[in-house]
């Protein structure tokens, strides 16, 4: 996960890159200027571009504020994504008991009994109710993922 030190060390890079005024601001001007240094192919849709990403107020200037913001945002979408992977394996590892690509009703049953489930069958009903996608009474590891994904939409929809 992206500290909070090194959010502010790639805020400054990028004033430091951009800002050529050195006012703590960037404008379009200055990304204009810049990408025309690199020689950048279409200069108005870069600066655009770089604007649509930063400038959230739509002020015409990208903040120090601003860009730590979206900074930060992206460290924390990171982190989630790294927490997804995390349950995902754990659940593969908790109920794949032979080892294949697919998690069987039969493992699942398995699995909630050892964790003590009052109901193991109804929960591995529900579980492959939610997740079996094609409804052939497996859960895949494409499966899974595309179940945690509809998920985080559903926790997170700014994202």
């Amino acid at each position: 996960m992206a500290t909070t030190l090194n959010i502010v060390e790639e805020v400054q890079r990028m004033l430091d890159t951009y800002d050529t005024n050195k006012d703590g601001e960037i404008t379009k001007a200055e990304a204009v200027e810049y990408f025309k240094g690199k020689k950048a192919f279409n200069l108005e849709r870069s600066a655009i571009y770089l604007f649509k990403v930063y400038d959230k107020d739509n002020d015409g200037k990208i903040t120090i504020k601003e860009l730590a913001e979206y900074r930060e945002k992206q460290a924390n979408t990171k982190q989630q994504e790294i927490e997804v992977e995390e349950d995902i394996e754990a659940f593969i590892l908790r109920h794949n008991r032979d080892d294949n690509t697919d998690i069987t009703k039969d493992e699942l049953i398995q699995g909630f009994k050892e964790t003590g489930a009052k109901d193991p069958e109804k929960s591995a009903n529900f579980i492959l109710t939610e997740m079996d996608g094609n409804k052939d009474g497996t859960i895949t590891n494409k499966e899974l993922r595309a179940y945690y994904q509809k998920v985080q939409k559903l926790l997170n929809p700014d994202q």
